[in-house]
Parts: C-alpha cells; structure tokens; sequence
C-alpha cells in the first residue's frame, strides 16, 4: 500500500473546558468513515519550548505514554517521531500518519480532541493556518461539580474548578473575532438534546463526512444538572460569583439555578 493520504482541506480541534462533553463529541464524530481521531494528544498545551531531545512533559507523562498505547504509538516509535519533529505540528503529523498506516487506510481525514489545546490556538494556527475549532461549552455548575466528583479529574478546590471554566471561555471570547468563521461553539446540552441535529451542523461545518444515518437520540441522554447533588449551598454560590457574567452570555442563567 503507498504512503496514506490526508484528504481534507483543513483539520478540526475541539477545544474547550475539561469535563465539557468533548469526549461525547469525538466517540461520536469517530464514526465517520476513514476519519482518524488520537487519544488526546496535548502538544499544544504545554507552555515549555518544543525541543524533540527533551520534551519532559509529553514523553514523560505516565498518562500521554498510554493514550499513545492506545493510538498504538510504542515508545520507540515516538522517539523516531520527534527526532523527525521540528515543531509541534510535525509531530502531531507523523502521530496521524502512523494511526493511518496501521489501520491501512489509503485516504484520511482527522481531528484532534484535546480541550487543554484551548491554551495553544495561536500555536495550533501558525502550524494549521486552515485549521477550524470546536468550542463546547457547558453550564460551570455542572463541569464544577464534575470536577468535584473526580470520575476522569479530580479538583477538589472549587475556586480552581471554577478557573478551568473561566479560563477555557475567556480565551475563546478574547480570540473568536481573529479565528472568525474557522469557530463553531456549540453548548453541550444541544448536544444531548439533539445529537443528530448538532452532529449534521458539525459534519457541515468540519467537512469530515456527511453520514448523518449513523447517529439517533439514543445517543445522548438529557443533562441532568448533577450539582444540586454534588455542590453544597457554598458551593454553589461561589460558582455563580465567579462564572455567573460569562455564563449568562451562553444563556446559562445561575443565579436562577442557584436559587
């Protein structure tokens, strides 16, 4: 088989908070066909230089080194990687062209799903000038309390779990004007209100396929605002302190939730 071959006009990155749906929304975009999406990957995360003889925190993370066992990258296989890397884009290339090749696709398409790249865009731009992002975006109540309950990450200081959020959309606010139409921000509970719908906006939008028959509404299920179980009365209210101004500029109204 020759070399695989990327065949789209630009990649997609779905970005955002952590514990925003965007694991929902990859699981459900990977059933396109010949469409290759890695374990979350973080190469435009981290703020230290790119330098392929030392990249502490990519190689040495117990957690990146299984995700790349999952992609079925070895060890020895991301050494030759970032030797061939002079920058992070190269790196994320040669990661897509070896799942491509070991899943013994001819033509490609891919995504990348890391929400903690939201601190890399401009990054991400410089290497993918057509790149495109999906921002999801969830009611802080819920992704606070999802982060309190700890099931993928746990952060048991609310003000922090509350900067996770603030973070992710303040960036998103601050570049949408640059990024332009290459940004598509859709709220989480459409997603599981109408999964079929909020994928066909996706799949026009992304350019990564057109198979709308491979989603229905058993997909999702309705969000159920965990925090009132989750958050206590203190909780609560210092979420809405803190997120209540860019919450309510998605429609999400938290002194009315809190109340």
């Amino acid at each position: 088989m020759s070399s695989p071959r990327n065949v789209q006009t630009r990649p997609l990155f779905i970005i955002g908070c952590v514990r925003s749906g965007t694991t929902l929304v990859r699981n459900l975009l990977r059933r396109q066909p010949n469409v290759i999406c890695p374990e979350e990957t973080h190469y435009f995360r981290y703020a230290e230089p790119f330098r392929p003889e030392q990249p502490l925190q990519l190689k040495n993370s117990p957690t990146l080194r299984k995700h790349r066992e999952i992609d079925g990258i070895t060890p020895e296989n991301f050494d030759q990687m970032l030797l061939k890397s002079h920058s992070r884009g190269d790196l994320m290339r040669l990661h897509i062209q070896h799942m491509a090749q070991a899943q013994g696709l001819e033509f490609y398409k891919w995504f990348d799903k890391t929400p903690q790249n939201v601190y890399g865009i401009p990054l991400i731009r410089s290497e993918f000038p057509e790149a495109c992002f999906l921002h999801l975006v969830r009611n802080p109540l819920n992704v606070v309390a999802s982060l309190k309950l700890g099931k993928v990450m746990k952060v048991t200081d609310i003000y922090g779990a509350c900067n996770y959020w603030i973070e992710a959309v303040s960036i998103i606010r601050e570049l949408a004007p640059l990024l332009g139409s290459d940004l598509l921000e859709i709220k989480y509970e459409d997603f599981t209100t109408d999964p079929v719908a909020s994928m066909q906006r996706l799949l026009k939008f992304s350019g990564l396929g057109d198979r709308v028959d491979l989603y229905s509404s058993r997909d999702t299920h309705i969000e159920r605002n965990q925090f009132t179980d989750i958050l206590n009365d203190k909780e609560k209210r210092i979420v809405l302190e803190r997120c209540g101004a860019l919450a309510k500029e998605y429609g999400y109204d938290l002194e009315c939730l809190v109340s």
